[in-house]
């Protein structure tokens, strides 16, 4: 199928590695240009090789607003529109209640909520001068189904999905899509960190595969893939959705 991205222009955050980087990857594959951000500068060369000349690179942090309307000057000097944006950004920490500090959750709430209000304010006019624009959020199976010992996570993302279901009627009217994206385990350096973290290695990450119908953990390139047909246009009737892509770990009713 041909997806119809060649030359369209895409912003993909937090994409040096792990989800945003399959993102960028598939899009490109599809033919598409795309810029990609991170906050390091050797891990955002090295995916820049890797993805090749249809790829760049602009070094931001997405939990601070200055830098992202550098980046999204940035993005209008080079393309002068976008045609997608994946609103991606790393989790938060790991930990319960009465564990987590107030910075941490001022710290959480601008890399995973404000991020994601300043990313679709500085780049919504560039995505008006585009005919089939669309945005996606990427959020997590837990906006579904809370999981232990990811209260941060759990909480702020929510958010994230209400926002989005809230402007869903308003970017409607101006001809921009926006959609949500809900991974469960796709297998990553996040998710290691989270395994790491247990006592056991090999039972924690056996327990995770139990709890999931398919049987294995997704993969970063299976999870790009599927962005980028909601990001295409052809996905054009999908708007204000949830996607849940977490091999049918959850499992409720709505």
């Amino acid at each position: 199928m041909d997806l119809e991205l060649k030359d369209k222009f895409f912003l993909v955050t937090a994409a040096s590695r792990g989800l945003g980087f399959g993102v960028a990857k598939a899009l490109v594959e599809e033919g598409a240009k795309v810029t990609i951000c991170g906050r390091t500068k050797e891990d955002l060369e090295a995916a820049q090789n890797s993805l090749g000349e249809r790829a760049r690179y602009v070094i931001a942090d997405v939990s601070k607003e200055a830098d992202i309307k550098k980046l999204i000057d940035d993005v209008e000097n080079v393309y002068g529109r976008l045609d997608g944006l994946y609103v991606n950004a790393g989790g938060p920490p790991p930990g319960t209640f009465n564990k987590t500090s107030d910075e941490e959750w001022r710290s959480s709430i601008d890399l995973n909520l404000m991020s994601a209000v300043w990313l679709t304010r500085e780049a919504q006019p560039l995505l008006k001068k585009s005919e089939h624009s669309s945005i996606l959020y990427s959020t997590s199976i837990s906006v579904k189904q809370p999981l232990d010992n990811l209260l941060l996570s759990n909480s702020i993302r929510a958010a994230v999905i209400g926002m989005m279901r809230t402007i869903s009627t308003e970017f409607g009217l101006i001809g921009i899509r926006v959609n949500a994206i809900c991974p469960g385990y796709i297998y990553t350096e996040r998710v290691e960190q989270l395994i790491q973290d247990t006592d056991d290695k090999t039972a924690a990450k056996q327990e995770i595969i139990e709890r999931i119908p398919i049987g294995r953990m997704g993969t970063p390139d299976e999870f790009g893939r599927i962005c980028t047909f909601l990001l295409s246009p052809i996905a054009g009737y999908i708007h204000g959705a949830l996607l849940l892509v977490d091999g049918g770990m959850y499992q409720g009713m709505m």
